[in-house]
């Protein structure tokens, strides 16, 4: 199963939501090539990232906006600037995507590290009871993140479009307005989440003997709404102005204290799923306190003053307009994620423990296939600014060729050594041999997956952000619901649940093949830069 239903650690969901791509905002290192009399002509000739790389869009408005080239081939190889930008418009190109691509893997390195950590603690010391119930509102934690995270990456990319103008003033004005809406928006969200949690979870069928550990966990991690946002945000923010470094270490930190917090208040003191919530919502605190005082203490333009924090209309407007379609493909995914849970949630706790320990089991993979559609969109994204078409389908070639070598690699290691792992983490021998089950069944087709991030991630970075979000959401979204609509009362096994999802893997890679060939995604994306200057 993909990812974004097995992440039920909320820390590490946003955390790798928000590092999915980087930043290619800096003006003295991205090159902008004269445009093509006739771009449509070129598209001819060359030819989804999910709410996972949702943040990739930013790299976008930047690349096209920049303007000073860069001299030597040798310097946009192997330079990089102090903010962490790099020029990939000239150079060796499988080289500049594994640049690109490690520092997304090992930030989602960390971030799994302690993910792990957190199931190892609740599987070993809270039991499978708990374990289940942590997995079983993962769908619910997604809906909530993925549509926030989707009005985040508009922030993100109205800012760095007046960034790359050098419109200091619209950049003061874009950071007060996107840290207004998130003041706003964590506050519905908290008061909301909070006041029909039960009902939701009653609705999603979760098992009697595990609701009650469940909403132990909802009720904390809804009222941290508001910091989760404001941490979101503050980080996309960054992000939009090149900045890359800052938010790496504060998501490190964060992690770690998450971790810690979770071994002391399972492990501890005792509290299984409280305890969890409240590792949750401490390390929220401390990571947007942190994100908050960078941004209040920094020369830039975008330095955030609290008194100045307000909503302009005209830029929420755009903000929003922007972000919108994403938050929508977001919430897709997680209202598909939660019909899909309910179905696993009919098997019981058994079943429950199973589905997420192989989701941790597969991190890796889903992990790796994440960073090499974040670089992708980032290649993608400065070639489009420099109108380098050609060389953007080689690289969407090459990244092909090394997700064939790193996905495949790694899908082995998965499935020769499950067994042993799967112990690491529960005793229980019925969840385990679930698990492999699970693990069986869709790992060998996760290379589809990445071909589907490396599709969308090229697209993306065009511009063309409606068309993917309609391929995403049908091919993984409606027919992955209506599959489980029509076969499950056919057919009522964990198995059929199963099928599903390399069926919709493939079904939407293929999708996006067609549209990647036949479509007019690259005049779209030139449409789209054009309204985002007015």
């Amino acid at each position: 199963m993909g990812k974004h239903i097995c992440k039920f650690n909320f820390i590490a969901r946003v955390h790798t939501m928000i590092h999915s791509a980087r930043s290619v905002c800096n003006p003295d290192t991205i090159s902008a090539h004269p445009q093509t009399k006739d771009v449509s002509k070129q598209a001819c000739t060359t030819h989804d990232k999910n709410a996972s790389s949702l943040q990739a869009e930013q790299t976008l408005v930047a690349a096209d906006n920049l303007s000073t080239p860069r001299s030597t081939q040798e310097t946009s190889d192997k330079k990089l600037t102090n903010n962490g930008s790099l020029d990939t418009t000239t150079g060796v190109i499988w080289k500049q995507l594994i640049t690109l691509c490690y520092p997304v893997f090992l930030s989602s390195f960390f971030q799994q590290l302690q993910l792990l950590c957190n199931a190892w603690v609740v599987g070993k010391f809270a039991g499978t009871n708990a374990f289940a119930a942590l997995q079983s509102c993962g769908a619910l934690c997604d809906l909530v993140i993925s549509f926030s995270l989707g009005l985040g990456v508009g922030c993100g990319v109205i800012v760095s479009q007046y960034f790359g103008a050098k419109d200091h003033k619209r950049v003061h004005d874009g950071v007060h307005t996107a840290m207004g809406l998130a003041v706003v928006c964590g506050i519905i969200f908290s008061v909301i989440g909070t006041i029909f949690a039960q009902t939701i979870l009653e609705m999603m069928d979760t098992p009697q003997e595990i609701i009650g550990d469940t909403l132990n966990f909802v009720h904390i991690f809804m009222a941290s709404m508001i910091f989760s946002i404001i941490y979101n945000i503050g980080s996309a923010l960054q992000r939009a102005v090149g900045d890359t470094k800052t938010p790496s270490i504060i998501v490190a930190s964060t992690c770690v204290v998450n971790a810690l917090l979770d071994i002391l208040f399972v492990a501890g003191f005792g509290l299984g799923t409280l305890g969890c919530g409240f590792a949750t919502l401490i390390s929220l605190i401390w990571g947007s306190a942190l994100t908050l005082y960078k941004l209040t203490h920094t020369d830039g333009c975008w330095a955030l003053v609290i008194g100045d924090i307000t909503i302009n209309p005209a830029i929420a407007t755009k903000m929003l307009k922007c972000g919108f379609p994403l938050a929508i493909q977001g919430s897709m995914f997680g209202f598909s994620n939660i019909i899909v849970q309910s179905s696993v949630n009919m098997f019981g706790p058994h079943a429950i423990a199973a589905w997420g320990l192989s989701c941790r089991m597969t991190c890796f993979v889903w992990m790796l296939s994440e960073a090499i559609g974040s670089s992708v969109t980032t290649f993608a994204a400065q070639n489009f600014g420099a109108r380098n078409y050609k060389r953007m389908q080689r690289g969407l070639y090459t990244a092909m060729v090394l997700a064939l070598i790193i996905i495949g690699s790694f899908t082995v290691i998965v499935m020769t050594f499950a067994h042993p792992f799967a112990r690491v983490f529960v005793s229980d021998e019925t969840v385990i041999a679930i698990t492999l089950m699970i693990l069986m069944f869709n790992t060998p087709f996760s290379i589809f997956y990445t071909i589907m991030d490396i599709f969308s991630g090229t697209i993306r970075g065009s511009g063309e952000s409606m068309g993917p979000m309609i391929i995403t959401i049908i091919g993984t979204c409606i027919l992955r619901v209506a599959w489980i609509m029509i076969l499950m009362p056919i057919h009522p096994t964990l198995e059929t649940i199963l099928v599903g999802y390399p069926v919709s893997w493939v079904a939407t890679a293929a999708f996006f093949a067609l549209y990647y060939y036949k479509g007019h995604w690259m005049q779209h994306g030139s449409t789209k830069l054009k309204q985002l200057r007015a």
